[in-house]
């Protein structure tokens, strides 16, 4: 029986954790031992209003057996004793209170990860969940300030490489395929001696001259792995006259 609880426990406590979408959150930046007391704080959750759910039903039988004994004239002689033969059923070795409690557990976690309407954000809820998580990471606040304002980002990677541009997308979800999409404007690469920016591809021109709006941008966005990014910042076009910035003789259109 012991055995049957704590699997029902772990299990409520694992669908749920990867199920919510708050509790995804905490879930993937967990490790180690935080996952395990995550998990079993979830799965105590659920089966301890299982619990309550079973007392509720063991005491709604008390009473219905009590209401029936006093009317015997409604409800005949026979002494009805519901909540007795509740407790002394058995499925399978496991007592009916237990097989109950746990049925009670599972369904409260289906319906509150599944079909709650906690469970289903819209829009504007989404965006605060998303603003309130973002707050505890620096990345993850500057990339959801660039997505919340259309600011632009200056993305520096380990090769050097550079990508100026407006942030689309991000996943930060799991830890080997964090990721960043990008619609570039700009892109080139850090000289190793000066530092100084060279750009070599100039997405926004070749948008311009071909009447390319932000919705169709979409087609050219580049997908940067989080764990090739060495620095994030916000990007304001009067850093071109503030800094080293060398602009490549080609036009546009070879380097897309």
């Amino acid at each position: 029986m012991g055995t049957a609880i704590f699997m029902v426990l772990m299990v409520c406590g694992y669908w749920y954790s990867s199920h919510d979408l708050s509790t995804r959150f905490k879930f993937k930046r967990s490790f180690g031992w935080d996952v395990y007391f995550l998990v079993a704080l979830y799965g105590c959750v659920f089966v301890l209003q299982g619990m309550l759910a079973t007392a509720v039903l063991w005491l709604a039988l008390l009473t219905g057996s009590l209401v029936t004994n006093a009317l015997p004239g409604i409800f005949g002689p026979e002494y009805h004793h519901w909540h007795m033969t509740f407790m002394n059923w058995t499925f399978l070795g496991i007592q009916a209170p237990v097989v109950i409690m746990l049925a009670f557990a599972v369904v409260f976690c289906l319906w509150r990860s599944n079909w709650s309407p906690t469970a289903r954000l819209d829009t504007s809820r989404r965006r605060e969940l998303y603003k309130h998580l973002s707050r505890a990471n620096g990345v993850e606040g500057l990339v959801y300030q660039c997505m919340e304002k259309g600011d632009l980002a200056w993305i520096t990677l380990t090769s050097q490489r550079i990508y100026i541009g407006m942030i689309h997308t991000a996943t930060f979800d799991s830890a080997d395929a964090n990721n960043i999409v990008l619609i570039p404007m700009l892109s080139g690469y850090r000289d190793r001696e000066t530092l100084d920016l060279h750009v070599e591809h100039n997405y926004s021109a070749w948008y311009d001259a071909h009447d390319i709006d932000v919705r169709a941008a979409v087609d050219f966005r580049k997908v940067l792995l989080l764990s090739q990014v060495e620095s994030l910042s916000l990007f304001h076009p009067a850093q071109v006259m503030a800094m080293g910035i060398h602009k490549s003789t080609d036009t546009p259109a070879q380097h897309l």
